[in-house]
């Protein structure tokens, strides 16, 4: 079977850092009513290296008054973050804090600041936390409440990002991109509806806003709303045809309505945009297994995994791929992959079974179809699979177990049907076999097997007549007579 990530976590990390400028302080108040000196001109500057080398003369001079040298400290601190010394302008932000001489919507830009670089660090619990002094010191404070939401989806914790994000949206309403930020939280937690109250409020304020478009793309495929998704995804490309994003969206739009074909030349637009991109280079693979082309899929599914060799649905794909070229080693080799980097998933056994079953390895088939049944009870086609291999096997009784919970599942399977009646009549449950057999013809009278079968029920019975007459009809339907 085939497997298709959702995108959605990463379109939230955008999301929020289109909104991280706003954390930054208000420089503009270093120079205000200060001294026309060189050092002073070069803290204020704006470029990180001149405000570097300007702010520090500044903190170094002992004759500067204490709020000069605090903003000096504030300034150096993100020109630090700017050039990317996170740990020094921790420091020195820390140092500006400690002083408190500043106002408290100024330290509240300081704190959300310390929080996108404790974020950036890896430190979580610590960016929370940040954020949350922020919010304590300015209420108002919309981008803390932003990228604070961010870290709770990192987290997964949807609720309480959610709840940030309906707080910046009541600040600002009008704000595009927070409604975007809420709209894919919404996707991401199921509720499509929201999501698309979201985007589509974002797009009556920004109609050029190709997020937004993108976005709702997303959300109308996941509605199964294919050809709404489509015509969403193409304004996004429309309005930016260089977004390999926007391509990649019509690409899977196009891919839900059918159109495998045009979804190709729109997956290959957005690898010629970003040729690192793995998931649009696996998408075309998708499109081009559904065509059957399955060497070309094939190609697409290995150059992702060589960008990305822990893509789990790569793995699956091409193996998948490789069952319909009958390439079972290879087959067997992909599934494995899948397995070790996603242990809990139960239709990589049920894949690799199929394969180590067509190789003719009973034993490493069934071992494989009871671990995806211990993972997933319901999965009926393990319970089919391992039916067949049991019959095989001869071990009818547990192989009418399985047929059991087939039949109960989808009483119209008429190879199941077929399946347990064999079984029956190797236990010499003539009868019973015949009664399943029966019913087996009754959905598919086409069936050879089935007649074959119940032929050598009627004779068990010395019920020759019968079994004359399904002998016969058996030859006819496998060419072997009238």
């Amino acid at each position: 079977m085939l497997n298709d990530p959702s995108p959605r976590a990463a379109l939230l990390g955008f999301a929020f850092l289109t909104l991280v400028s706003a954390a930054a302080p208000a420089n503009a108040q270093m120079v205000v009513g200060a001294a026309d000196n060189e050092a002073r001109r070069l803290c204020g500057s704006g470029e990180p290296r001149p405000v570097i080398d300007g702010c520090t003369r500044i903190i170094q001079d002992p004759r500067e008054p204490a709020e000069i040298r605090v903003l000096a400290l504030q300034n150096r601190g993100y020109a630090y973050q700017q050039d990317g010394k996170l740990d020094q302008a921790i420091a020195d932000y820390a140092k500006a804090l400690s002083t408190g001489s500043s106002s408290g919507a100024v330290n509240a830009k300081i704190y959300v600041n310390l929080g996108l670089m404790h974020a950036q660090k890896g430190d979580q619990n610590q960016a929370v936390a940040d954020y949350g002094q922020a919010l304590t010191l300015n209420p108002a404070l919309v981008s803390a409440y932003v990228n604070r939401a961010a870290i709770f989806m990192a987290l997964a914790e949807n609720a309480r990002a959610l709840a940030d994000l309906d707080q910046a949206v009541r600040l600002k309403p009008n704000d595009p991109a927070t409604l975007i930020s809420r709209g894919d939280i919404h996707a991401v937690m199921g509720d499509q509806d929201r999501a698309i109250m979201d985007f589509t409020q974002a797009i009556s304020l920004d109609r050029s806003n190709v997020r937004a478009w993108r976005d709702r793309s997303f959300a109308y495929r996941a509605r199964g709303e294919a050809d709404k998704a489509a015509a969403d995804a193409a304004e996004a490309a429309r309005l930016d045809p260089n977004s390999g994003d926007a391509h990649q969206s019509l690409g899977l739009s196009l891919q839900a309505t059918g159109d495998a074909a045009q979804a190709i030349a729109e997956f290959g637009k957005a690898i010629e945009l970003n040729p690192l991109d793995a998931q649009a280079v696996k998408a075309r693979g998708d499109s081009y297994l559904v065509q059957g082309d399955r060497d070309r899929a094939i190609a697409d599914f290995s150059q992702a995994i060589r960008l990305d060799p822990k893509m789990v649905t790569a793995y699956n794909n091409r193996g998948v791929a490789y069952l319909g070229k009958s390439d079972w080693d290879a087959a067997i080799g992909d599934f494995t992959a899948v397995i070790a980097l996603s242990p809990g998933g139960s239709s990589a056994y049920l894949n690799r079974g199929e394969a180590y079953a067509a190789k003719g390895d009973r034993v490493h088939a069934i071992a494989d179809f009871d671990q995806a049944i211990q993972l997933d009870p319901g999965l009926i086609e393990a319970h089919r699979q391992r039916a067949f291999l049991r019959e095989q096997a001869h071990d009818g009784r547990k192989a009418i177990e399985d047929y059991d919970l087939v039949i109960a599942r989808e009483p119209s399977d008429a190879v199941a049907l077929r399946g347990r009646g064999l079984a029956r009549l190797h236990l010499h449950d003539v009868d019973g076999a015949i009664v399943d057999l029966t019913a087996a013809l009754v959905i598919n009278r086409e069936d050879a097997l089935a007649y074959q079968f119940r032929s050598l029920a009627y004779s068990a019975k010395n019920d020759i007549r019968h079994a004359l007459e399904d002998d016969a009809a058996a030859q006819r339907l496998s060419g072997g007579g009238r």
